[in-house]
């Protein structure tokens, strides 16, 4: 028996199991149910996303046995249409029968009745493949059509077909369907034919299908006659001429941090191995707006093809403050890669200004904040009234156990804060800038001028930060020692740091306003602060 194609094999027969277009789906039951059909449809949207399946559809909830809505695939109408052979079902390519004759042959046809169904459903694909006299010569038929006929035009580009064929039709908008419903569809058919998977390999899968279904399966059908029952990311990276998400990360470095000679040599390998580089531009900015996706809504789940980890890595190599920018750097390289007569030259020109342009603004905002003399260490010579500091600096993370603070402890330090101590603290913030400096603590600097001070007590000072990668370093057991030193400087007392989101800053500040409301404040010496994993040093 013939190989069949897994987007055919697994086309669906029902409503239920098509994927993404529930609106549609909705809609069009509802009409069914209602017995409220238009004579001419429209199905307009991306290719791939099933507008010729759900007319197929369409016209077995028409016909099938059972009565107007069913699809039940058992009775004979149902079987003709899923096998091409019914004879009141007629799918006609407009790409290759776009002329005036063929449009006249098939009006010719239109006014026989059904010979096994209760309408005849004409499914015309690629419509807008008609010539100007074709259109003209269907509008008629749209104009009086008979009782038992019902049209479908299906196209990818609604605005070529003339606007007295559209107003004549009701119009459905597919749209690109979601890489969660992709996804499903992608593991039940997996699951069907006994293949076994790395997720990094069917989110590649999803994210090169671009919301087409049709395109996710014929690209698993060539994944699979490469790499058999076991497919792995590489397989697809060596089959479409792609690059891992590393090697992406690993550019993106280079240009951060200046590696030209490296950038350089990156580029031509690439290309030597058949790398797409217009396509590797477009899958970098793909990748930054990841991290922007994560940076503004602090929600993995938005996440397409970055893990948290890889997102915090970018952030350490690039400021953020600068993705937004990169990303209109990288947007103007792909609009002017369309006219650029040697791809990988004026990728390798625009590589290495993007390069020198962050290292100019890197310097800039370095020449911007307050310096503090070289000679002089922040350990040596303390700038609040305490005793000079000598410990050594441990190792900069944010894995590991991490203090924590639950909201009605939070509320009872928001209960016992002092004003003048936190505005006097965030007027010395600044010198956080000279002290990221400082070759022994400027990565601990660097991370608390990231944030504000939301709320300081004579034990605990509460910070406000925007970017949880800041917030997990801040509040891990093995940074909170040389985070209380620094603080120190600055506040003359030592005290925990403890952060918190920009959002959780906002919900506790109304979760105490409606304390404050229905009068069920904490007394402000009612119990002590308990911190999850602090041990007092």
């Amino acid at each position: 028996m013939p190989y069949k194609a897994l987007y055919r094999t697994y086309r669906p027969f029902t409503f239920e199991e098509v994927a993404g277009q529930q609106q549609i789906i909705q809609t069009l039951r509802n009409a069914l149910n209602l017995n409220k059909l238009s004579h001419a449809y429209l199905f307009t949207g991306p290719r791939g996303t099933g507008k010729t399946t759900m007319a197929k559809l369409f016209a077995k909830a028409l016909n099938c046995e059972q009565g107007i809505g069913h699809q039940c695939n058992q009775c004979s109408n149902c079987k003709g249409i899923n096998d091409n052979a019914h004879p009141d079902v007629l799918e006609i390519d407009a790409a290759s029968n776009n002329g005036v004759d063929e449009v006249r042959d098939l009006i010719e046809k239109v006014k026989y009745s059904p010979i096994k169904g209760v309408y005849k459903v004409y499914i015309i694909d690629e419509v807008h493949m008609m010539t100007s006299g074709a259109f003209n010569a269907l509008l008629k038929t749209l104009e009086e059509p008979p009782a038992h006929v019902i049209f479908v035009l299906a196209t990818t580009d609604p605005h070529k077909i003339i606007p007295t064929i559209l107003s004549r039709c009701q119009r459905y908008d597919f749209a690109k369907v979601s890489t969660s419903d992709i996804y499903v569809r992608l593991v039940e058919i997996l699951k069907k034919e006994k293949v076994t998977y790395e997720e990094r390999a069917l989110q590649w899968l999803i994210h090169l299908a671009d919301g087409g279904v049709r395109d996710a399966l014929s690209m698993l059908d060539q994944i699979i006659a490469y790499a058999g029952n076991h497919i792995e990311e590489k397989h697809l990276l060596d089959l479409f001429g792609l690059i891992s998400i590393t090697n992406k990360i690993d550019l993106l470095t280079m240009i951060a941090l200046g590696e030209n000679e490296k950038l350089l040599t990156q580029i031509q390998g690439f290309e030597s191995a058949g790398v797409d580089l217009k396509r590797l531009v477009d899958d970098l900015i793909q990748l930054l707006k990841d991290v922007l996706v994560y940076l503004r809504t602090q929600n993995q789940d938005l996440l397409n093809l970055l893990t948290v980890d890889e997102v915090n890595h970018i952030l350490e190599l690039i400021d953020y403050h600068l993705v937004s920018t990169l990303i209109q750097w990288m947007m103007h390289l792909q609009t002017q890669l369309k006219s650029a007569t040697s791809t990988r030259t004026y990728i390798e020109i625009t590589f290495l200004d993007f390069s020198q342009k962050m290292k100019d603004m890197n310097a800039k905002s370095l020449q911007s904040k307050p310096s503090m003399p070289q000679e002089v260490s922040i350990f040596e010579k303390p700038l609040s009234p305490t005793k000079p500091i000598d410990f050594a600096v441990g190792e900069f993370v944010s894995q590991g156990e991490k203090i924590s603070l639950q909201d009605d402890d939070v509320i009872q330090v928001m209960m016992t804060g002092l004003k003048d101590d936190k505005n006097g603290l965030q007027a010395k913030w600044t010198m956080l800038d000279g002290f990221a400096l400082d070759e022994k603590v400027g990565k601990f600097a660097s991370v608390l001028r990231e944030a504000m001070p939301y709320v300081l007590t004579k034990k605990i000072l509460i910070l406000e930060c925007n970017l949880p990668i800041h917030i997990d370093k801040i509040n891990n057991v093995t940074n909170q020692t040389s985070m209380q030193i620094i603080i120190e400087q600055l506040l003359g007392r030592k005290v925990v740091v403890y952060a918190i989101s920009r959002n959780e800053a906002i919900r506790l500040k109304k979760y105490y306003l409606n304390l404050a409301q229905a009068k069920k404040l904490p007394d402000k010496q009612e119990g002590p602060i308990q911190i999850t994993n602090w041990v007092s040093t």
